[in-house]
């Protein structure tokens, strides 16, 4: 009869641990996916890249599943009305400007994104006047950030 009853307390011990493990690493999950992933953000302003199908690809490698971007969003230079730019689709923060500029894409969709902090504004040399959000020089018919407090 005891050792029944050890087993069935080894057996209970066991279990528990096992559910302990599986309830710890389904949070760490969890938080990783409220906390997100946390993108550097560029500082091109309007520059003319050298190579504009690289200039996509390094867009795209640097904000998929981007949820804080540190520092500037630029979309700039997207002259080909198909790329997808479903790669934005998780950004939820931006801590200084978002700049949208000679963009020719159809539609630009930027579902979570939430802030603009704006610590750093995209200043044009013209004038003396600093942005948050400039949208310029694009034949976009549509900019959606329905988030956006």
């Amino acid at each position: 009869m005891r050792k029944k009853l050890l087993r069935v307390l080894i057996a209970f011990e066991v279990w528990v641990f096992a559910m302990s493990i599986l309830v710890r690493s389904g949070s760490e999950k969890d938080s990783l996916h409220k906390k997100g992933k946390i993108c550097i953000g560029t500082n091109g302003r309007m520059s003319v890249p050298s190579n504009r199908e690289h200039h996509y690809q390094n867009l795209r490698d640097r904000y998929t599943n981007c949820t804080y971007v540190d520092g500037n969003l630029e979309l700039t230079w997207l002259q080909n009305k198909s790329l997808d730019l479903s790669f934005l689709q998780y950004i939820r923060e931006v801590t200084g400007y978002v700049l949208i500029s000679h963009v020719d894409v159809k539609r630009i969709v930027l579902p979570n994104l939430q802030i603009i902090r704006g610590r750093t504004l995209f200043k044009l040399n013209v004038r003396d006047e600093e942005f948050a959000l400039m949208v310029t020089l694009s034949k976009m018919e549509n900019l959606e950030m329905p988030a956006l407090r």
